[in-house]
């Protein structure tokens, strides 16, 4: 995957809806064969994050989640976006405020496999977990760029 294929699918988006980012995401048609050369290691995270491309209005991540790894449930500020699985099936977790501040229950499960994505908006507590032996590649896509994301605590009842 060259980045030029990104500035054709996301160059010109200018505050974009959920519905024209899906549809620039899903465009670029890739494969695990094309993100090879750009796969990111996890480093001080329990997954591999990098940015590939990035306007004033459009944040484009691939994420490598290693076999049995989760992330801490987490929101992305006041940014929505799509994360497509490229490789993988990839459990999301949605989570919703317990009533200490800064914790929160798990609400839903829903499981996404290669060729899917999912949608997660504005202030959406979530987090990602690979309950399998094979490694999960997504690349999501943010508008706008992802800022003022907060990690939150998971807690096993609602009160």
């Amino acid at each position: 995957m060259n980045l030029q294929r990104l500035e054709q699918a996301f160059g010109s988006l200018v505050f974009p809806s959920h519905a024209e980012l899906r549809q620039a995401l899903v465009s670029l048609s890739l494969c695990p064969e094309d993100i090879a050369s750009h796969i990111p290691q996890p480093e001080q995270l329990p997954y591999g994050r990098k940015i590939l491309y990035q306007t004033p209005h459009v944040e484009v991540v691939l994420i490598h989640l290693p076999s049995m790894q989760e992330s801490v449930p987490h929101n992305h500020g006041d940014s929505f976006g799509w994360e497509w699985i490229i490789s993988g099936t990839l459990t999301n977790v949605v989570y919703l405020p317990a009533d200490r501040e800064g914790e929160v229950f798990r609400a839903q499960t829903t499981h996404v496999s290669a060729g899917d994505c999912y949608y997660v908006a504005p202030g959406e507590i979530h987090a990602i977990r690979n309950n399998t032996d094979a490694p999960v590649y997504s690349l999501n896509v943010y508008t706008p760029p992802l800022q003022n994301s907060r990690q939150y605590h998971p807690t096993t009842s609602a009160t």
